[in-house]
């Protein structure tokens, strides 16, 4: 196993497409074991998938708990999948998944004190920039010191990489007081 193991980060943080997520399988094999991710912005599921699978790998049989924020079939551009379907799909994996219908400014204040202690929060590039500024100050009650936020880009020219962001910087982010779980 331990050599399958290796491998497989070698294969994920060298050569895997896009290029700017290599750094997030090097990030969570380095604090391992990372149970708790949250992603908003799921897309096909894909990025998700694959960020299950390898968490698992230095989960040290812990089960992987997996949130996940997306708009899935309402999405604009209508190329999310179907609630159902994405439910299905993660849960295949073995991961306690709960997906939430919305935008972050929507779906975030539901599950900010629900889902707490998140140590790899993920928000892609293609969700609206105002719905994450209204969340944002939900966004701490998720976290905790050792947290993860990568908050997903594009430059001009429309390549993607990763701001990196601690909880304290979130919460310098927010122009309301933070709000703590009670």
């Amino acid at each position: 196993m331990a050599a399958g193991r290796v491998f497989r980060y070698l294969l994920k943080s060298w050569f895997s497409k896009p290029v700017h997520q290599r750094e997030i399988y090097s990030w969570i094999r380095q604090q391992a074991p990372i149970v708790k991710i949250a992603e908003v912005g799921l897309g096909k599921t894909q990025r998700a998938q694959e960020l299950i699978e390898f968490a698992q790998l230095y989960a040290d049989g812990q089960q992987i708990q997996f949130l996940g924020v997306d708009m899935f079939e309402g999405r604009p551009d209508g190329d999310g999948l179907p609630l159902k379907t994405a439910h299905k799909t993660l849960n295949a994996l073995g991961a306690k998944v709960q997906l939430v219908p919305g935008d972050a400014a929507s779906a975030l204040p539901r599950v900010a004190n629900a889902f707490r202690d998140v140590q790899l929060l993920i928000i892609s590039a293609d969700q609206d920039v105002e719905s994450i500024r209204q969340s944002i100050s939900w966004i701490p009650r998720m976290l905790n010191e050792q947290s993860l936020v990568l908050w997903e880009v594009k430059d001009a020219k429309g390549e993607l990489s990763f701001g990196r962001y601690s909880m304290a910087q979130i919460e310098a982010m927010t122009t309301s007081p933070v709000r703590r779980a009670a």
